[in-house]
């Protein structure tokens, strides 16, 4: 059992360098490729959410990449922490906030391994969770939101599943597939079909409080959207 135990672990720990060092060689096309691929709506996306954090706040940010949205969250005065497996995009980050005379702590991890024994006020995964399989985004879902105090926010900016009318719902799945098979190809993210993440919030005890849609164009189908839940307060009291 233990050289089982000891193989599984040594597997997650190479696949963790090779996925850190798959994002390090993406770092400098990255958001570049990001911001014209979505004609600016995943910035608008992640600053929607970043809007719902307040001055003195602790928020999370999993999967942070190069973190313009924590330079954003540290502007407004929120106390920052960003985890992620790319060294180089935690670099980009920690330039990005040195420039403006910020600071975050940076944190190099797994983000499932990630532990605290002070929940935060809020935790952020945007544009994080698609880069797992179902079973994994069910897990991580649920880890990010046990890490988040009782009646604190989940922020979550990502892709949006298809929805309107059927030349909408292809066009959505046509262009938001067209991004994955590449990234895919970069050896980024799996292939999967986009996620509902709602469906996941009542096992990890979240609740909706809103959400913003982004459309191709001003008026074309949507394909991203921001989450604004929140974790549920077993100690709240409904007047």
């Amino acid at each position: 059992m233990s050289h089982s135990h000891d193989f599984l672990a040594t597997a997650a720990v190479a696949n963790d360098l090779t996925l850190g060092k798959n994002y390090d060689r993406a770092t400098w096309f990255y958001d570049l490729c990001s911001a014209i691929f979505s004609g600016g709506k995943i910035r608008a996306s992640k600053k929607f959410a970043v809007s719902h954090l307040a001055p003195g706040e602790r928020v999370l940010f999993l999967g942070v990449g190069t973190g313009e949205e924590a330079v954003m969250a540290a502007r407004r005065g929120a106390i920052v922490t960003c985890i992620d497996l790319s060294v180089k995009m935690l670099e980009v980050l920690r330039r990005r906030l040195q420039a403006e005379g910020l600071e975050a702590e940076l944190v190099c991890a797994n983000a499932f391994e990630y532990r605290t024994d002070r929940p935060f006020d809020a935790v952020a995964a945007n544009y994080f969770l698609n880069i797992f399989y179902r079973a994994d985004m069910e897990r991580m879902l649920a880890h990010a939101a046990s890490l988040i105090k009782p009646g604190g926010q989940l922020l979550i900016a990502d892709v949006s599943p298809a929805q309107g009318s059927w030349p909408a719902r292809w066009f959505n799945i046509a262009y938001l597939k067209l991004a994955m098979v590449t990234f895919w190809l970069l050896g980024l993210v799996p292939l999967h079909r986009n996620y509902d993440y709602l469906e996941a919030f009542p096992q990890a005890a979240l609740t909706v409080e809103r959400i913003r849609t982004y459309r191709f164009l001003r008026y074309g189908p949507v394909l991203f959207r921001t989450i604004i839940a929140r974790r549920a307060d077993p100690n709240r009291t409904i007047s």
